[in-house]
């Protein structure tokens, strides 16, 4: 039989309680400290773990989750992408959050080996201690980083999970060949994801709930979410609902724009766009006297392009071409956007 493994300091550490010690004397850097912690507080006696929210829609703030509930949500992922006892995954997302904390509990659960990095804007595989990795999750921005400064790690890379915030999909439009590419959806409250869509090589519309998980759909089109304990999730988040299993993402209610009647959710908009722009940039609502508000676009950058006024039109223009009518934005602009602490780009304000 078995047992799953963790590297760290250039060595593999057994994923049991007893390593506890010696790896506690090993690590040297903060965020190996977290990951010891964080195995440390799986293998207490509480029946709870805490991890903390995101931020992306307000402060971050602590959140607890029955570990009965998240062995649970650690087998369906396991279960659907195929993760047998001694398969290898990749941790490069910080652990205090709920993303990087079920990839610790599924290598338990499952028995993988784990190979863990310093979570950061570009993580560093470069000295796998192993000839490919079989699951790696990563926001965004990681996997557009990493796929950018290192193609032959990228290359040994068999499934990548992408959560955390929209695929560009003209990034995706550059790729030939590699890793098997899946976007996740889901909260800190579900535990990690509940429903998943392939964006590479083959291009999903719709997310699809994973066994457990239905959907409906609630006031103002609101997400409602079904767990398997029968825990229901009234969201924030606007979709179209397609059947009790999938659903096709629309954007956040709060951040819903009222365009002189159209209501345009930003978020949708930016999938769209991202068809168009690799940059990073975001889109959202400026009060206005003559629309009530309008939609503009910014584009991440700390000075204005030279040749600005070009490059505005023809985004606009292929805004007119791909996105409804009254969808496009009225303006763009050239300036830095935040990112919350899990990467994530964070709406600006008017």
């Amino acid at each position: 039989m078995s047992e799953g493994r963790i590297f760290l300091q250039g060595q593999w550490w057994p994923l049991q309680p007893e390593s506890i010690p010696a790896l506690q004397a090993a690590v040297a850097s903060p965020w190996e400290e977290d990951v010891v912690e964080a195995l440390r507080s799986w293998w207490n006696d509480a029946e709870v773990v805490i991890t903390s929210t995101s931020g992306s829609t307000g402060n971050p703030r602590p959140i607890q989750h029955a570990k009965a509930a998240m062995e649970e949500s650690a087998k369906r992922t396991l279960h659907h992408f195929g993760l047998m006892e001694g398969a290898t995954a990749g941790l490069a997302m910080p652990v205090k959050f709920i993303g990087g904390m079920m990839m610790l509990v599924r290598a338990v659960v499952g028995k993988l080996d784990l190979v863990a990095v310093q979570p950061q804007a570009c993580p560093d595989f470069g000295a796998l201690p192993c000839s490919s990795l079989d699951f790696l999750p990563l926001t965004p921005s990681q996997a557009q980083a990493f796929h950018a400064s290192d193609s032959s790690s990228w290359a040994r890379i068999q499934c990548l999970l992408l959560g955390g915030g929209p695929v560009n999909r003209a990034w995706l439009g550059t790729l030939d060949g590699g890793p098997r590419i899946v976007e996740s959806f889901g909260m800190t409250e579900t535990i990690s994801h509940f429903a998943l869509r392939e964006v590479h090589p083959n291009r999903e519309e719709d997310f699809h709930c994973l066994p457990g998980f239905e959907v409906s759909s609630g006031e103002q089109e609101a997400l409602v979410i079904d767990g398997p304990d029968g825990t229901r999730w009234e969201t924030r988040d606007a979709a179209q609902v397609l059947s009790s299993r999938s659903f096709k993402w629309l954007g956040r209610l709060d951040g819903v724009i009222n365009s002189g009647g159209i209501k345009i959710h930003p978020e949708r908009v930016e999938w769209i766009l991202s068809g168009f722009l690799t940059e990073p940039f975001k889109c959202y609502g400026k009060p206005d006297a003559r629309w009530g508000e309008i939609l503009i676009m910014r584009i991440d950058s700390e000075t204005t392009p030279p040749d600005a006024e070009a490059m505005r039109d023809r985004i606009l223009a292929w805004a007119d071409d791909h996105l409804p009518k009254h969808h496009a934005p009225k303006m763009v602009e050239w300036a830095p956007l935040e990112r919350t602490w899990t990467g994530k780009w964070k709406m600006p304000h008017a």
